[in-house]
């Protein structure tokens, strides 16, 4: 199971450096958050965290499997707390190297999502 696991981890910090996955980072894509965050999410869901969130402010948001962080990015440019957790220790460096640059405050923290051992036991509004 841990080299497995091992095997994911080392895919996803191979793909986080790619020339695709840079794609996502450049100046251009995180500029285009900062102008219109809710762009990140698809209209229906934008909705629909709207109606059951209601502002986003101050609310505290985890974002297991983080990705490319455009969520967490466009959570926190809403006013909400936000935590992101990634397996891929590079997709994490590369968002917090964001988020610094930005001077974004964000919560980030290498985990597995399987098990969010890093997590704690803090009480979140969206998972």
């Amino acid at each position: 199971m841990k080299k497995a696991r091992q095997e994911v981890i080392d895919m996803w910090d191979k793909t986080s450096d790619s020339d695709w996955y840079k794609s996502y980072r450049t100046e251009e894509a995180i500029n285009a958050i900062v102008q219109n965050p809710a762009s990140v999410f698809h209209p229906t869901t934008f909705s629909m965290l709207n109606e059951y969130l209601g502002d986003f402010k101050d609310k505290k948001i985890l974002v297991p499997s983080s990705g490319d962080n455009h969520a967490v990015f466009a959570f926190c440019l809403l006013g909400a707390h936000v935590t992101s957790t990634d397996i891929s220790e590079r997709q994490i460096e590369n968002a917090k190297y964001i988020a610094g640059k930005q001077n974004w405050q964000i919560q980030f923290s290498f985990d597995d999502t399987m098990t969010l051992e890093t997590v704690g036991n803090d009480v979140y509004d969206l998972v």
